[in-house]
């Protein structure tokens, strides 16, 4: 198997996996994946032409190392293109960016216990230091990301090369968006890129993380985004429609911004792959 997409969940590759997948009212022409036998927690699809496999994995370490684990050993794929939406930590970035991670960052734990100076580009003799609860940096394959690089460039998607960072819970306030910005040099934030970068190093093979943007650094995201469950696929839309129906013109507004978000992935995907048959 050539290349492999991982993502979290369906919403960063339902564009890619099912056309029509956020026009529910349109005719769905038939999808060019089919699904495949997985591990528990996570959904598996495969191309019909057998040359490119995805992975939604679930948010959070615990599910992504799981499905990491299973991809690499059942599908062994040459590379792997990590996909997904990410909030960003600058105000250079707006919805539909795209980061091309260039170094990626772990920090566990709550904020409380995360260290000022642990990735600070300002330490001493210049390079990252390690903490407690920092794990090595990664970096990104080098011909995977001048591949992606040229791929946004021809597709005119705005995108920036830039470190990204990994934490263990989502992050939704603008303060504390701006703060890992400022404080890390870091452009985007997630829960899962790291350990997907992580396992694919592990195994040789070479990895690219892309994030979309999909809430500026300004933008605090509602309570409830951080209560919705974290499985790859499901038990989201009551929560989502009960809160749309107190909040409509904000929720309107997050439906708008994914769409952008998930539009830019598609784009991205659609090119690499040679598969433009994606619903924007």
């Amino acid at each position: 198997m050539a290349l492999a997409l991982v993502a979290a969940r369906r919403e960063e590759l339902a564009a890619v996996l099912t056309p029509g997948a956020w026009r529910p009212w349109a005719r769905r022409s038939q999808s060019d994946w089919r699904q495949r036998r997985a591990p528990d927690g996570a959904l598996a699809y495969q191309r019909r032409d057998h040359t490119v496999s995805a992975i939604l994995t679930g948010a959070g370490r615990a599910q992504t190392e799981r499905a990491m684990a299973w991809l690499i050993k059942n599908e062994r794929p040459d590379s792997i293109l990590s996909l997904g939406f990410s909030g960003s930590c600058t105000p250079n970035l707006d919805v539909g960016d795209l980061v091309l991670a260039t170094r990626l960052h772990h920090i566990g734990g709550s904020p409380f216990d995360w260290d000022l100076e642990s990735l600070s580009p300002n330490s001493k003799d210049g390079r990252v230091t390690s903490a407690p609860g920092v794990h090595d940096e990664l970096v990104a394959d080098i011909d995977m990301m001048e591949k992606a690089r040229i791929a946004v460039e021809m597709n005119g998607i705005d995108f920036t090369p830039a470190p990204a960072l990994t934490v263990d819970s989502l992050v939704r306030t603008s303060g504390l968006s701006a703060w890992l910005g400022e404080t890390y040099g870091v452009a985007s934030v997630d829960r899962e890129s790291y350990w997907v970068a992580a396992a694919a190093a592990s195994a040789g093979v070479p990895c690219l993380s892309v994030r979309s943007i999909a809430y500026g650094v300004d933008e605090t995201l509602p309570e409830i985004a951080s209560r919705l469950p974290d499985t790859p696929s499901g038990g989201r839309f009551g929560p989502v429609f009960r809160h749309g129906t107190r909040h409509p013109r904000t929720t309107w507004r997050h439906m708008r911004d994914l769409r952008t978000a998930r539009n830019a992935v598609a784009t991205l995907t659609g090119v690499l792959t040679g598969n433009t048959n994606i619903d924007s």
